[in-house]
């Protein structure tokens, strides 16, 4: 479940009729035994698809700290600007290039089609409650990168006034660095799980505090805006109410906790920032390849979390999409 060169390539193969490019290190890996699939998708395939985030994370480091770091001592509009700025045309370019790959190029309209989990495009549907849906999303989206980015305004003006305790070099520490680099993928998964759970019904929708469910009353007023989006696409991702936004990034505040490297934060925000691009554009292999979370929108009550750490299967709220499939086409 992520975006990338790979997934453009085989989306612009796939509508011309080629085959998917091979894989360079997965010989025969639909032959692999399952403990064999797991161990690479739960170890080393699931940092692999997340390093657009990385690579973000690492220009951000790399070309914009240095612009800004110095001046972040004390809060100014210039610096406060750029690293606005930076998050805003991340943004447009990924999410919007992404919205054009899958729902408005000439590639969207061929094989690669047949791809999508709901045939339906919803922003060509001319219902009443669709008619603005993508300005919609687009809108909102862009709240919860403004929200994102003066959490990185904030956490550099700690960092520099001298407020929270960090270190500059990423390889003063090797182990800890590269482990704790590492260990960010597992922490999202866990942290998404939990902050998503806790604004859906634990009982009935229709009862809320009177049957003592802060989940109903959370998803009510809150975080029904963002499954209003029931056939989501890449701007759906981050189209969600202000409290959720602020519940949803609490996964970037561990530097609060203890001393770690700003790279481990960056990461940790872009990949909160740009991972649920995929994971809502709709679309089957090559596209984001999250049929899990589709099913969570077109559903409601099922699939929380991810497959990653299926915290799902522990609670009995995980559904198969193929097993749904079967049932919905008898």
């Amino acid at each position: 479940m992520g975006i990338g060169i790979r997934g453009i390539i085989n989306i612009i193969r796939l509508h011309y009729g080629q085959q998917k490019l091979p894989a360079l290190l997965l010989h025969n890996y639909d032959e692999w035994p399952q403990w064999k699939k797991l161990c690479y998708k739960n170890l080393i395939g699931c940092h692999v698809s997340r390093m657009l985030e990385f690579n973000v994370a690492l220009i951000c480091w790399l070309f914009l700290f240095p612009k800004t770091f110095s001046e972040a001592k004390e809060w100014q509009l210039c610096w406060v600007l750029k690293v606005i700025l930076f998050n805003l045309t991340c943004e447009f370019t990924i999410c919007g290039f992404w919205h054009w790959l899958t729902y408005e190029s000439i590639y969207s309209k061929g094989k690669f089609k047949e791809k999508k989990f709901n045939p339906i495009n919803p922003y060509e549907c001319h219902d009443k409650k669709n008619e603005h849906l993508l300005e919609h999303e687009i809108l909102i989206s862009t709240l919860g990168w403004l929200h994102s980015a003066m959490i990185q305004c904030t956490m550099m003006w700690l960092w520099a006034s001298g407020r929270v305790p960090y270190y500059a070099d990423f390889w003063k520490y090797p182990l800890y660095s590269i482990f704790l680099l590492l260990l960010i993928t597992y922490w999202r998964q866990f942290h998404f799980y939990w902050s998503h759970r806790v604004i859906h019904p634990w009982w009935n929708i229709n009862y809320g505090l009177k049957d003592g469910d802060i989940g109903a009353v959370f998803y009510r007023y809150f975080h029904s805006l963002h499954h209003k989006s029931y056939n989501p696409g890449p701007w759906s991702g981050l189209s969600m109410h202000p409290i959720e936004h602020f519940i949803y990034y609490t996964c970037t505040y561990f530097p609060l906790l203890f001393s770690c490297h700003p790279l481990h934060f960056l990461y940790a925000k872009f990949h909160a920032d740009i991972s649920p691009i995929g994971g809502h554009d709709g679309y089957a292999d090559p596209g984001g390849d999250s049929s899990f979370h589709y099913l969570h929108h077109a559903k409601f009550n099922c699939n929380y979390g991810s497959t990653l750490i299926n915290f799902d299967q522990l609670f009995g709220t995980y559904v198969d999409y193929n097993d749904y499939k079967k049932l919905y086409s008898k």
